[in-house]
């Protein structure tokens, strides 16, 4: 399918001037494609242990709680380098911290310990609500399905208007060729190549 709407993806949230939001991460210390790999969902949690309630290649939102100290409750603070193991362990594909919620800026732990897993992580600042990441993706997902069903329906119309000319096999698969962008052959029973578009050269 030729490419139509952005990919729903990390880099692409992070090209939105709407939602500010700051790559903590250097480029270097990540993996290849870490920015670019699909996002299917976003969701929030402070949870210090998330994964039970988490999908593959998620993006994970929070406010940082889970690494302050409750003196109320006595409870220590979420180490960072588990934390993020166990995101990466259950294929979150990175890490939003909101900032200025409890704390201004990211923990110096969280930023080494993502650095560490190569997972990305961003800065949201308190202006940006969560919801507006998660709804940004999801748009972003709706409008690539969308665009998908336009060029189904669009190559369809076309291949079959091929389909009714003279030449129809052949204008058939040259049509195929053109609109899915890859070559295109058709072999007869004896498994004889009789047709390839596009046409070698010479």
């Amino acid at each position: 399918m030729p490419a139509t709407d952005p990919q729903p993806t990390l880099r692409s949230l992070l090209g939105r001037s709407d939602l500010a939001l700051r790559l903590a991460s250097r480029s270097s210390d990540l993996p290849p494609d870490a920015l670019d790999a699909p996002l299917r969902w976003v969701h929030s949690s402070d949870l210090a242990d998330p994964t039970p309630f988490l999908a593959d290649d998620l993006l994970l939102l929070t406010t940082g709680t889970q690494f302050v100290p409750d003196p109320r409750t006595r409870r220590a603070p979420t180490a960072a380098a588990p934390y993020v193991a166990r995101l990466r362990g259950r294929g979150v594909r990175a890490l939003g911290f909101g900032t200025e919620v409890v704390r201004d800026g990211i923990p110096p732990a969280l930023v080494a310990a993502c650095r560490d897993a190569g997972m990305p992580l961003f800065e949201v600042p308190y202006r940006t609500p969560f919801i507006a990441l998660a709804r940004a993706n999801a748009e972003a997902i709706a409008a690539q399905a969308y665009a998908r069903r336009i060029w189904a329906l669009s190559a369809q119309r076309a291949i079959a208007l091929a389909a009714l000319r003279p030449d129809g096999l052949a204008a058939t698969g040259a049509e195929l060729a053109k609109q899915v962008g890859a070559w295109v052959g058709l072999y007869d029973a004896a498994g004889v190549l009789t047709q390839s578009h596009p046409s070698p050269g010479p």
